[in-house]
């Protein structure tokens, strides 16, 4: 039977795939000129260009939009959620007034500033600042802000006059209750667990007669500890929409290729091939056929007689998961020099004076769980940059993602970030745990990575919340994750209790309230669970072993000791109080799919792997993480080969090259011995890549390489994810790759 979300989730398909938005096009679009968008010079490969001044521009002095657009999302749809996906806006309004904190997730991270540090940013006095001015505070129960505050439940009632004048005035008279203003929040909640439920915005219009600060540690936690706080707009966090995009969590940077506008043609153009337009889905070399309004480039020899189409005339396939069926599963045809923030895109052409205007377009996202995707970028147009025939116009790198090289790990400045508000890493949205964690062999010979698989195959997923129970000892709780351990184990809850807001989680599992899947994965992350559980089965392996047991046995008695504790009867028939599955049933279950596991690749972390010094090398770019390369020749601007010796040096290896600075001599001890060169088919973590000019080197990430890292000269650190051809940017023949012998 299908849960009312997931009903939802099938209807709502089957309407966008119709029509939910509606995008309607203004006549001519004004010149980014009449906007005054501020603009700085720089310098790319000897060629001088303006590009946006991104320390002077924010969400709210970007332009306005200059059409009306109306996203309409079903109401089931909304109320199954709890989000309000619809979206609607009109000429003249600026992005921080439709656009949602949710929408930019994974691209600027906003969920990681809290209050202070935008105030910070943006010389604002919370003092002076209404609570009501801050939007998610309207959807915040009581138990919410006891969870994303910390300690919040320590203080009085008399200490936080909003909840003080919240209780007092949903629960007069209410017979036996009579709150004290000593009487602290959490021991409330823990005699009347129903005040809980009472929801900040039952206050109306009052909350504006409070401050920010009336709420102790409002301010210091990170936004995206409060509930739903994705559905708030921008404007609705006080001061974020004047914070310069050039200060976001993952700030907008300016890389890449700048090409001279060369010629301006107009729609009357026809079959254009040699592109550089289109989108994520579609590709980045979209070829035109009809009304080929387009910019013909010049001055880089990799960008001689490239096209960049005008998205005004063309419409490409855009979009990801369910949402990515909205407006018809099209945007304009353009590229992504500044990331996922946004899309720019070639709008009006005029061929008779030669100048051409760009418009910035934006897009509608639903991540966390479930995860809707985002709709194709149709929200716009927002004029931007305009040029004239001679004028240098950044199109980023040719690196098949829209100019941007976006990584495929998090950004440096997102880990920062993060680490400066406690936020673990695998709390971060894009953060993926896949097992890595949990490759190598237990004692006597056990793989972990199929065990964990076989385990999850019974038990559930990382996400997953299992039923409150009591057991005979009268523990309470409910098991949580991909193992199911109970929230009762010392271990868990020390785990828990490490996160921010974990102890008011952990107080909430034991009361029996209902706990949600994204709940688990905030306070209880995967890599958390990996880790006990690879501590847990080394002890439950020793034990198995100690009886006796090994083989495919030793993994029945393992699966046994797991359901019903070390003191578990061999091959008992005790059941659990589900009565699914007997100590013996159990055993026998976890086995097969063990051995299913082994069969279809459960060993993979020993096959993907180079050998040892291949690992020895992952490792240490492991430790040693997105390291600074100031100190390396030429204050880390040529300091690629420097940065990849560095590496080898911290895994133990010998350096590599008679000059380990200069990559042809690096290559040249590879050939003369060091190494052996591979095909990309057999490419592993670790190897090495040169690009084919020698003018750069790094190191594969993956199997297959398709992702190497390398440093980044811009930015002086070992940070730079590309391809393996490392974007073009060093010539465009294939890169040569290298396995260290020794």
């Amino acid at each position: 039977m299908l849960t009312p979300v997931f009903r939802a989730l099938r209807n709502f398909l089957i309407i966008v795939v119709v029509a939910l938005a509606v995008w309607l096009l203004p006549g001519a679009i004004s010149t980014a000129q009449d906007y005054a968008i501020p603009t700085v010079g720089v310098t790319w490969e000897n060629q001088y260009g303006q590009i946006p001044d991104w320390s002077q521009l924010t969400f709210r002095t970007l332009p306005p939009i200059l059409s009306d657009g109306v996203f309409d999302a079903p109401s089931e749809m909304n109320e199954a959620l709890n989000y309000d996906l619809s979206r609607a806006w009109q000429a003249g309004q600026t992005a921080d007034t439709y656009l949602k904190l949710g929408d930019f997730q994974t691209s600027l991270y906003l969920q990681l500033f809290n209050l202070y540090s935008v105030a910070q940013l943006t010389q604002l006095d919370l003092e002076q600042v209404a609570l009501g001015a801050l939007e998610m505070v309207a959807w915040q129960s009581l138990d919410d802000l006891v969870t994303a505050i910390p300690g919040l439940g320590n203080f009085e009632l008399g200490v936080v006059p909003p909840i003080q004048e919240l209780i007092s005035s949903r629960w007069p008279g209410t017979p036996g209750f009579n709150p004290q203003a000593n009487d602290t929040i959490a021991e409330l909640l823990g005699e009347y667990p129903e005040l809980g439920q009472l929801n900040l915005g039952d206050l109306g219009d009052q909350l504006n007669s409070f401050a920010i600060t009336d709420i102790p540690g409002l301010d210091t936690v990170p936004l995206q500890n409060f509930t739903d706080w994705g559905n708030s707009t921008l404007g609705g966090v006080p001061g974020l929409a004047d914070v310069p995009f050039d200060q976001m969590p993952n700030p907008i940077g300016s890389v890449g290729l700048l090409g001279q506008v060369d010629v301006v043609y107009g729609p009357a153009e026809q079959s254009r091939q040699n592109t550089i337009s289109g989108s994520y889905q579609a590709g980045f070399n979209v070829a035109c056929e009809t009304d080929c309004a387009h910019v013909e480039l010049t001055a880089s020899p990799a960008l001689h007689g490239k096209q960049w189409i005008s998205g005004k005339y063309q419409e490409v396939r855009g979009g990801e998961g369910i949402l990515g069926q909205v407006n018809g599963g099209k945007e304009p045809t353009g590229r992504h020099p500044f990331g996922k923030v946004a899309k720019v895109v070639v709008w009006d052409v005029d061929e008779s004076t030669g100048t051409v205007s760009t418009a910035l377009f934006f897009r509608i996202c639903k991540r966390g769980i479930p995860d809707l995707g985002c709709t194709p970028y149709f929200i716009g147009p927002v004029p931007f940059l305009s040029y004239s025939e001679t004028t240098m116009m950044l199109v980023g790198l040719l690196d098949g993602r829209g100019g941007s090289s976006s990584s495929a790990s998090l950004p440096t400045e997102v880990l920062d970030q993060a680490r400066k508000l406690g936020i673990p890493t695998e709390a971060l949205p894009g953060f993926i745990s896949d097992g890595v964690g949990l490759c190598g062999d237990g004692p006597g010979g056990v793989d972990y990575s199929a065990l964990a698989a076989a385990f999850s195959s019974i038990e559930g997923h990382y996400d997953s919340v299992g039923a409150y129970v009591c057991d005979g000892a009268g523990h309470c709780g409910r098991g949580l994750g991909r193992y199911q351990y109970m929230s009762y184990r010392s271990d868990v809850r020390s785990t828990i209790r490490q996160q921010s807001g974990g102890a008011a989680f952990l107080a909430k599992v034991d009361s029996g309230s209902a706990i949600s899947n994204a709940e688990i994965d905030r306070f209880f992350p995967a890599t958390r669970q990996d880790g006990i559980f690879k501590q847990d089965q080394n002890r439950t392996i020793a034990q198995a072993q100690q009886e006796g047991f090994s083989g495919g046995r030793l993994i029945e008695r393992v699966g046994q000791i797991h359901f019903g504790g070390p003191g578990a009867k061999i091959d008992g028939g005790s059941s659990d109080v589900h009565g699914r599955l007997t100590l013996k049933s159990y055993g026998e279950t976890l086995r097969q799919s063990y051995e299913t596991a082994l069969a279809s690749g459960g060993k993979r972390c020993a096959k993907e792997t180079g050998g040892d010094l291949n690992q020895r090398i992952v490792q240490s770019m492991g430790e040693m993480g997105r390291f600074d390369s100031s100190s390396g020749p030429d204050g880390g601007n040529l300091a690629c080969a420097w940065a990849v010796n560095r590496v080898l040096a911290n895994a133990g290896i010998q350096p590599v090259g008679a000059n380990t600075n200069y990559v042809p001599s690096v290559e040249a001890d590879l050939q003369a011995g060091r190494g052996t060169r591979i095909s990309q088919s057999q490419a592993a973590p670790g190897d090495i890549v040169i690009a084919s000019t020698a003018g750069h080197i790094g190191i594969c990430m993956n199997q297959g390489c398709t992702q190497v890292r390398s440093n980044s000269s811009s930015r002086a650190r070992f940070t730079w994810d590309s391809d393996i051809n490392f974007a073009g940017v060093y010539g465009a023949g294939q890169s040569r790759i290298y396995r260290l012998k020794n």
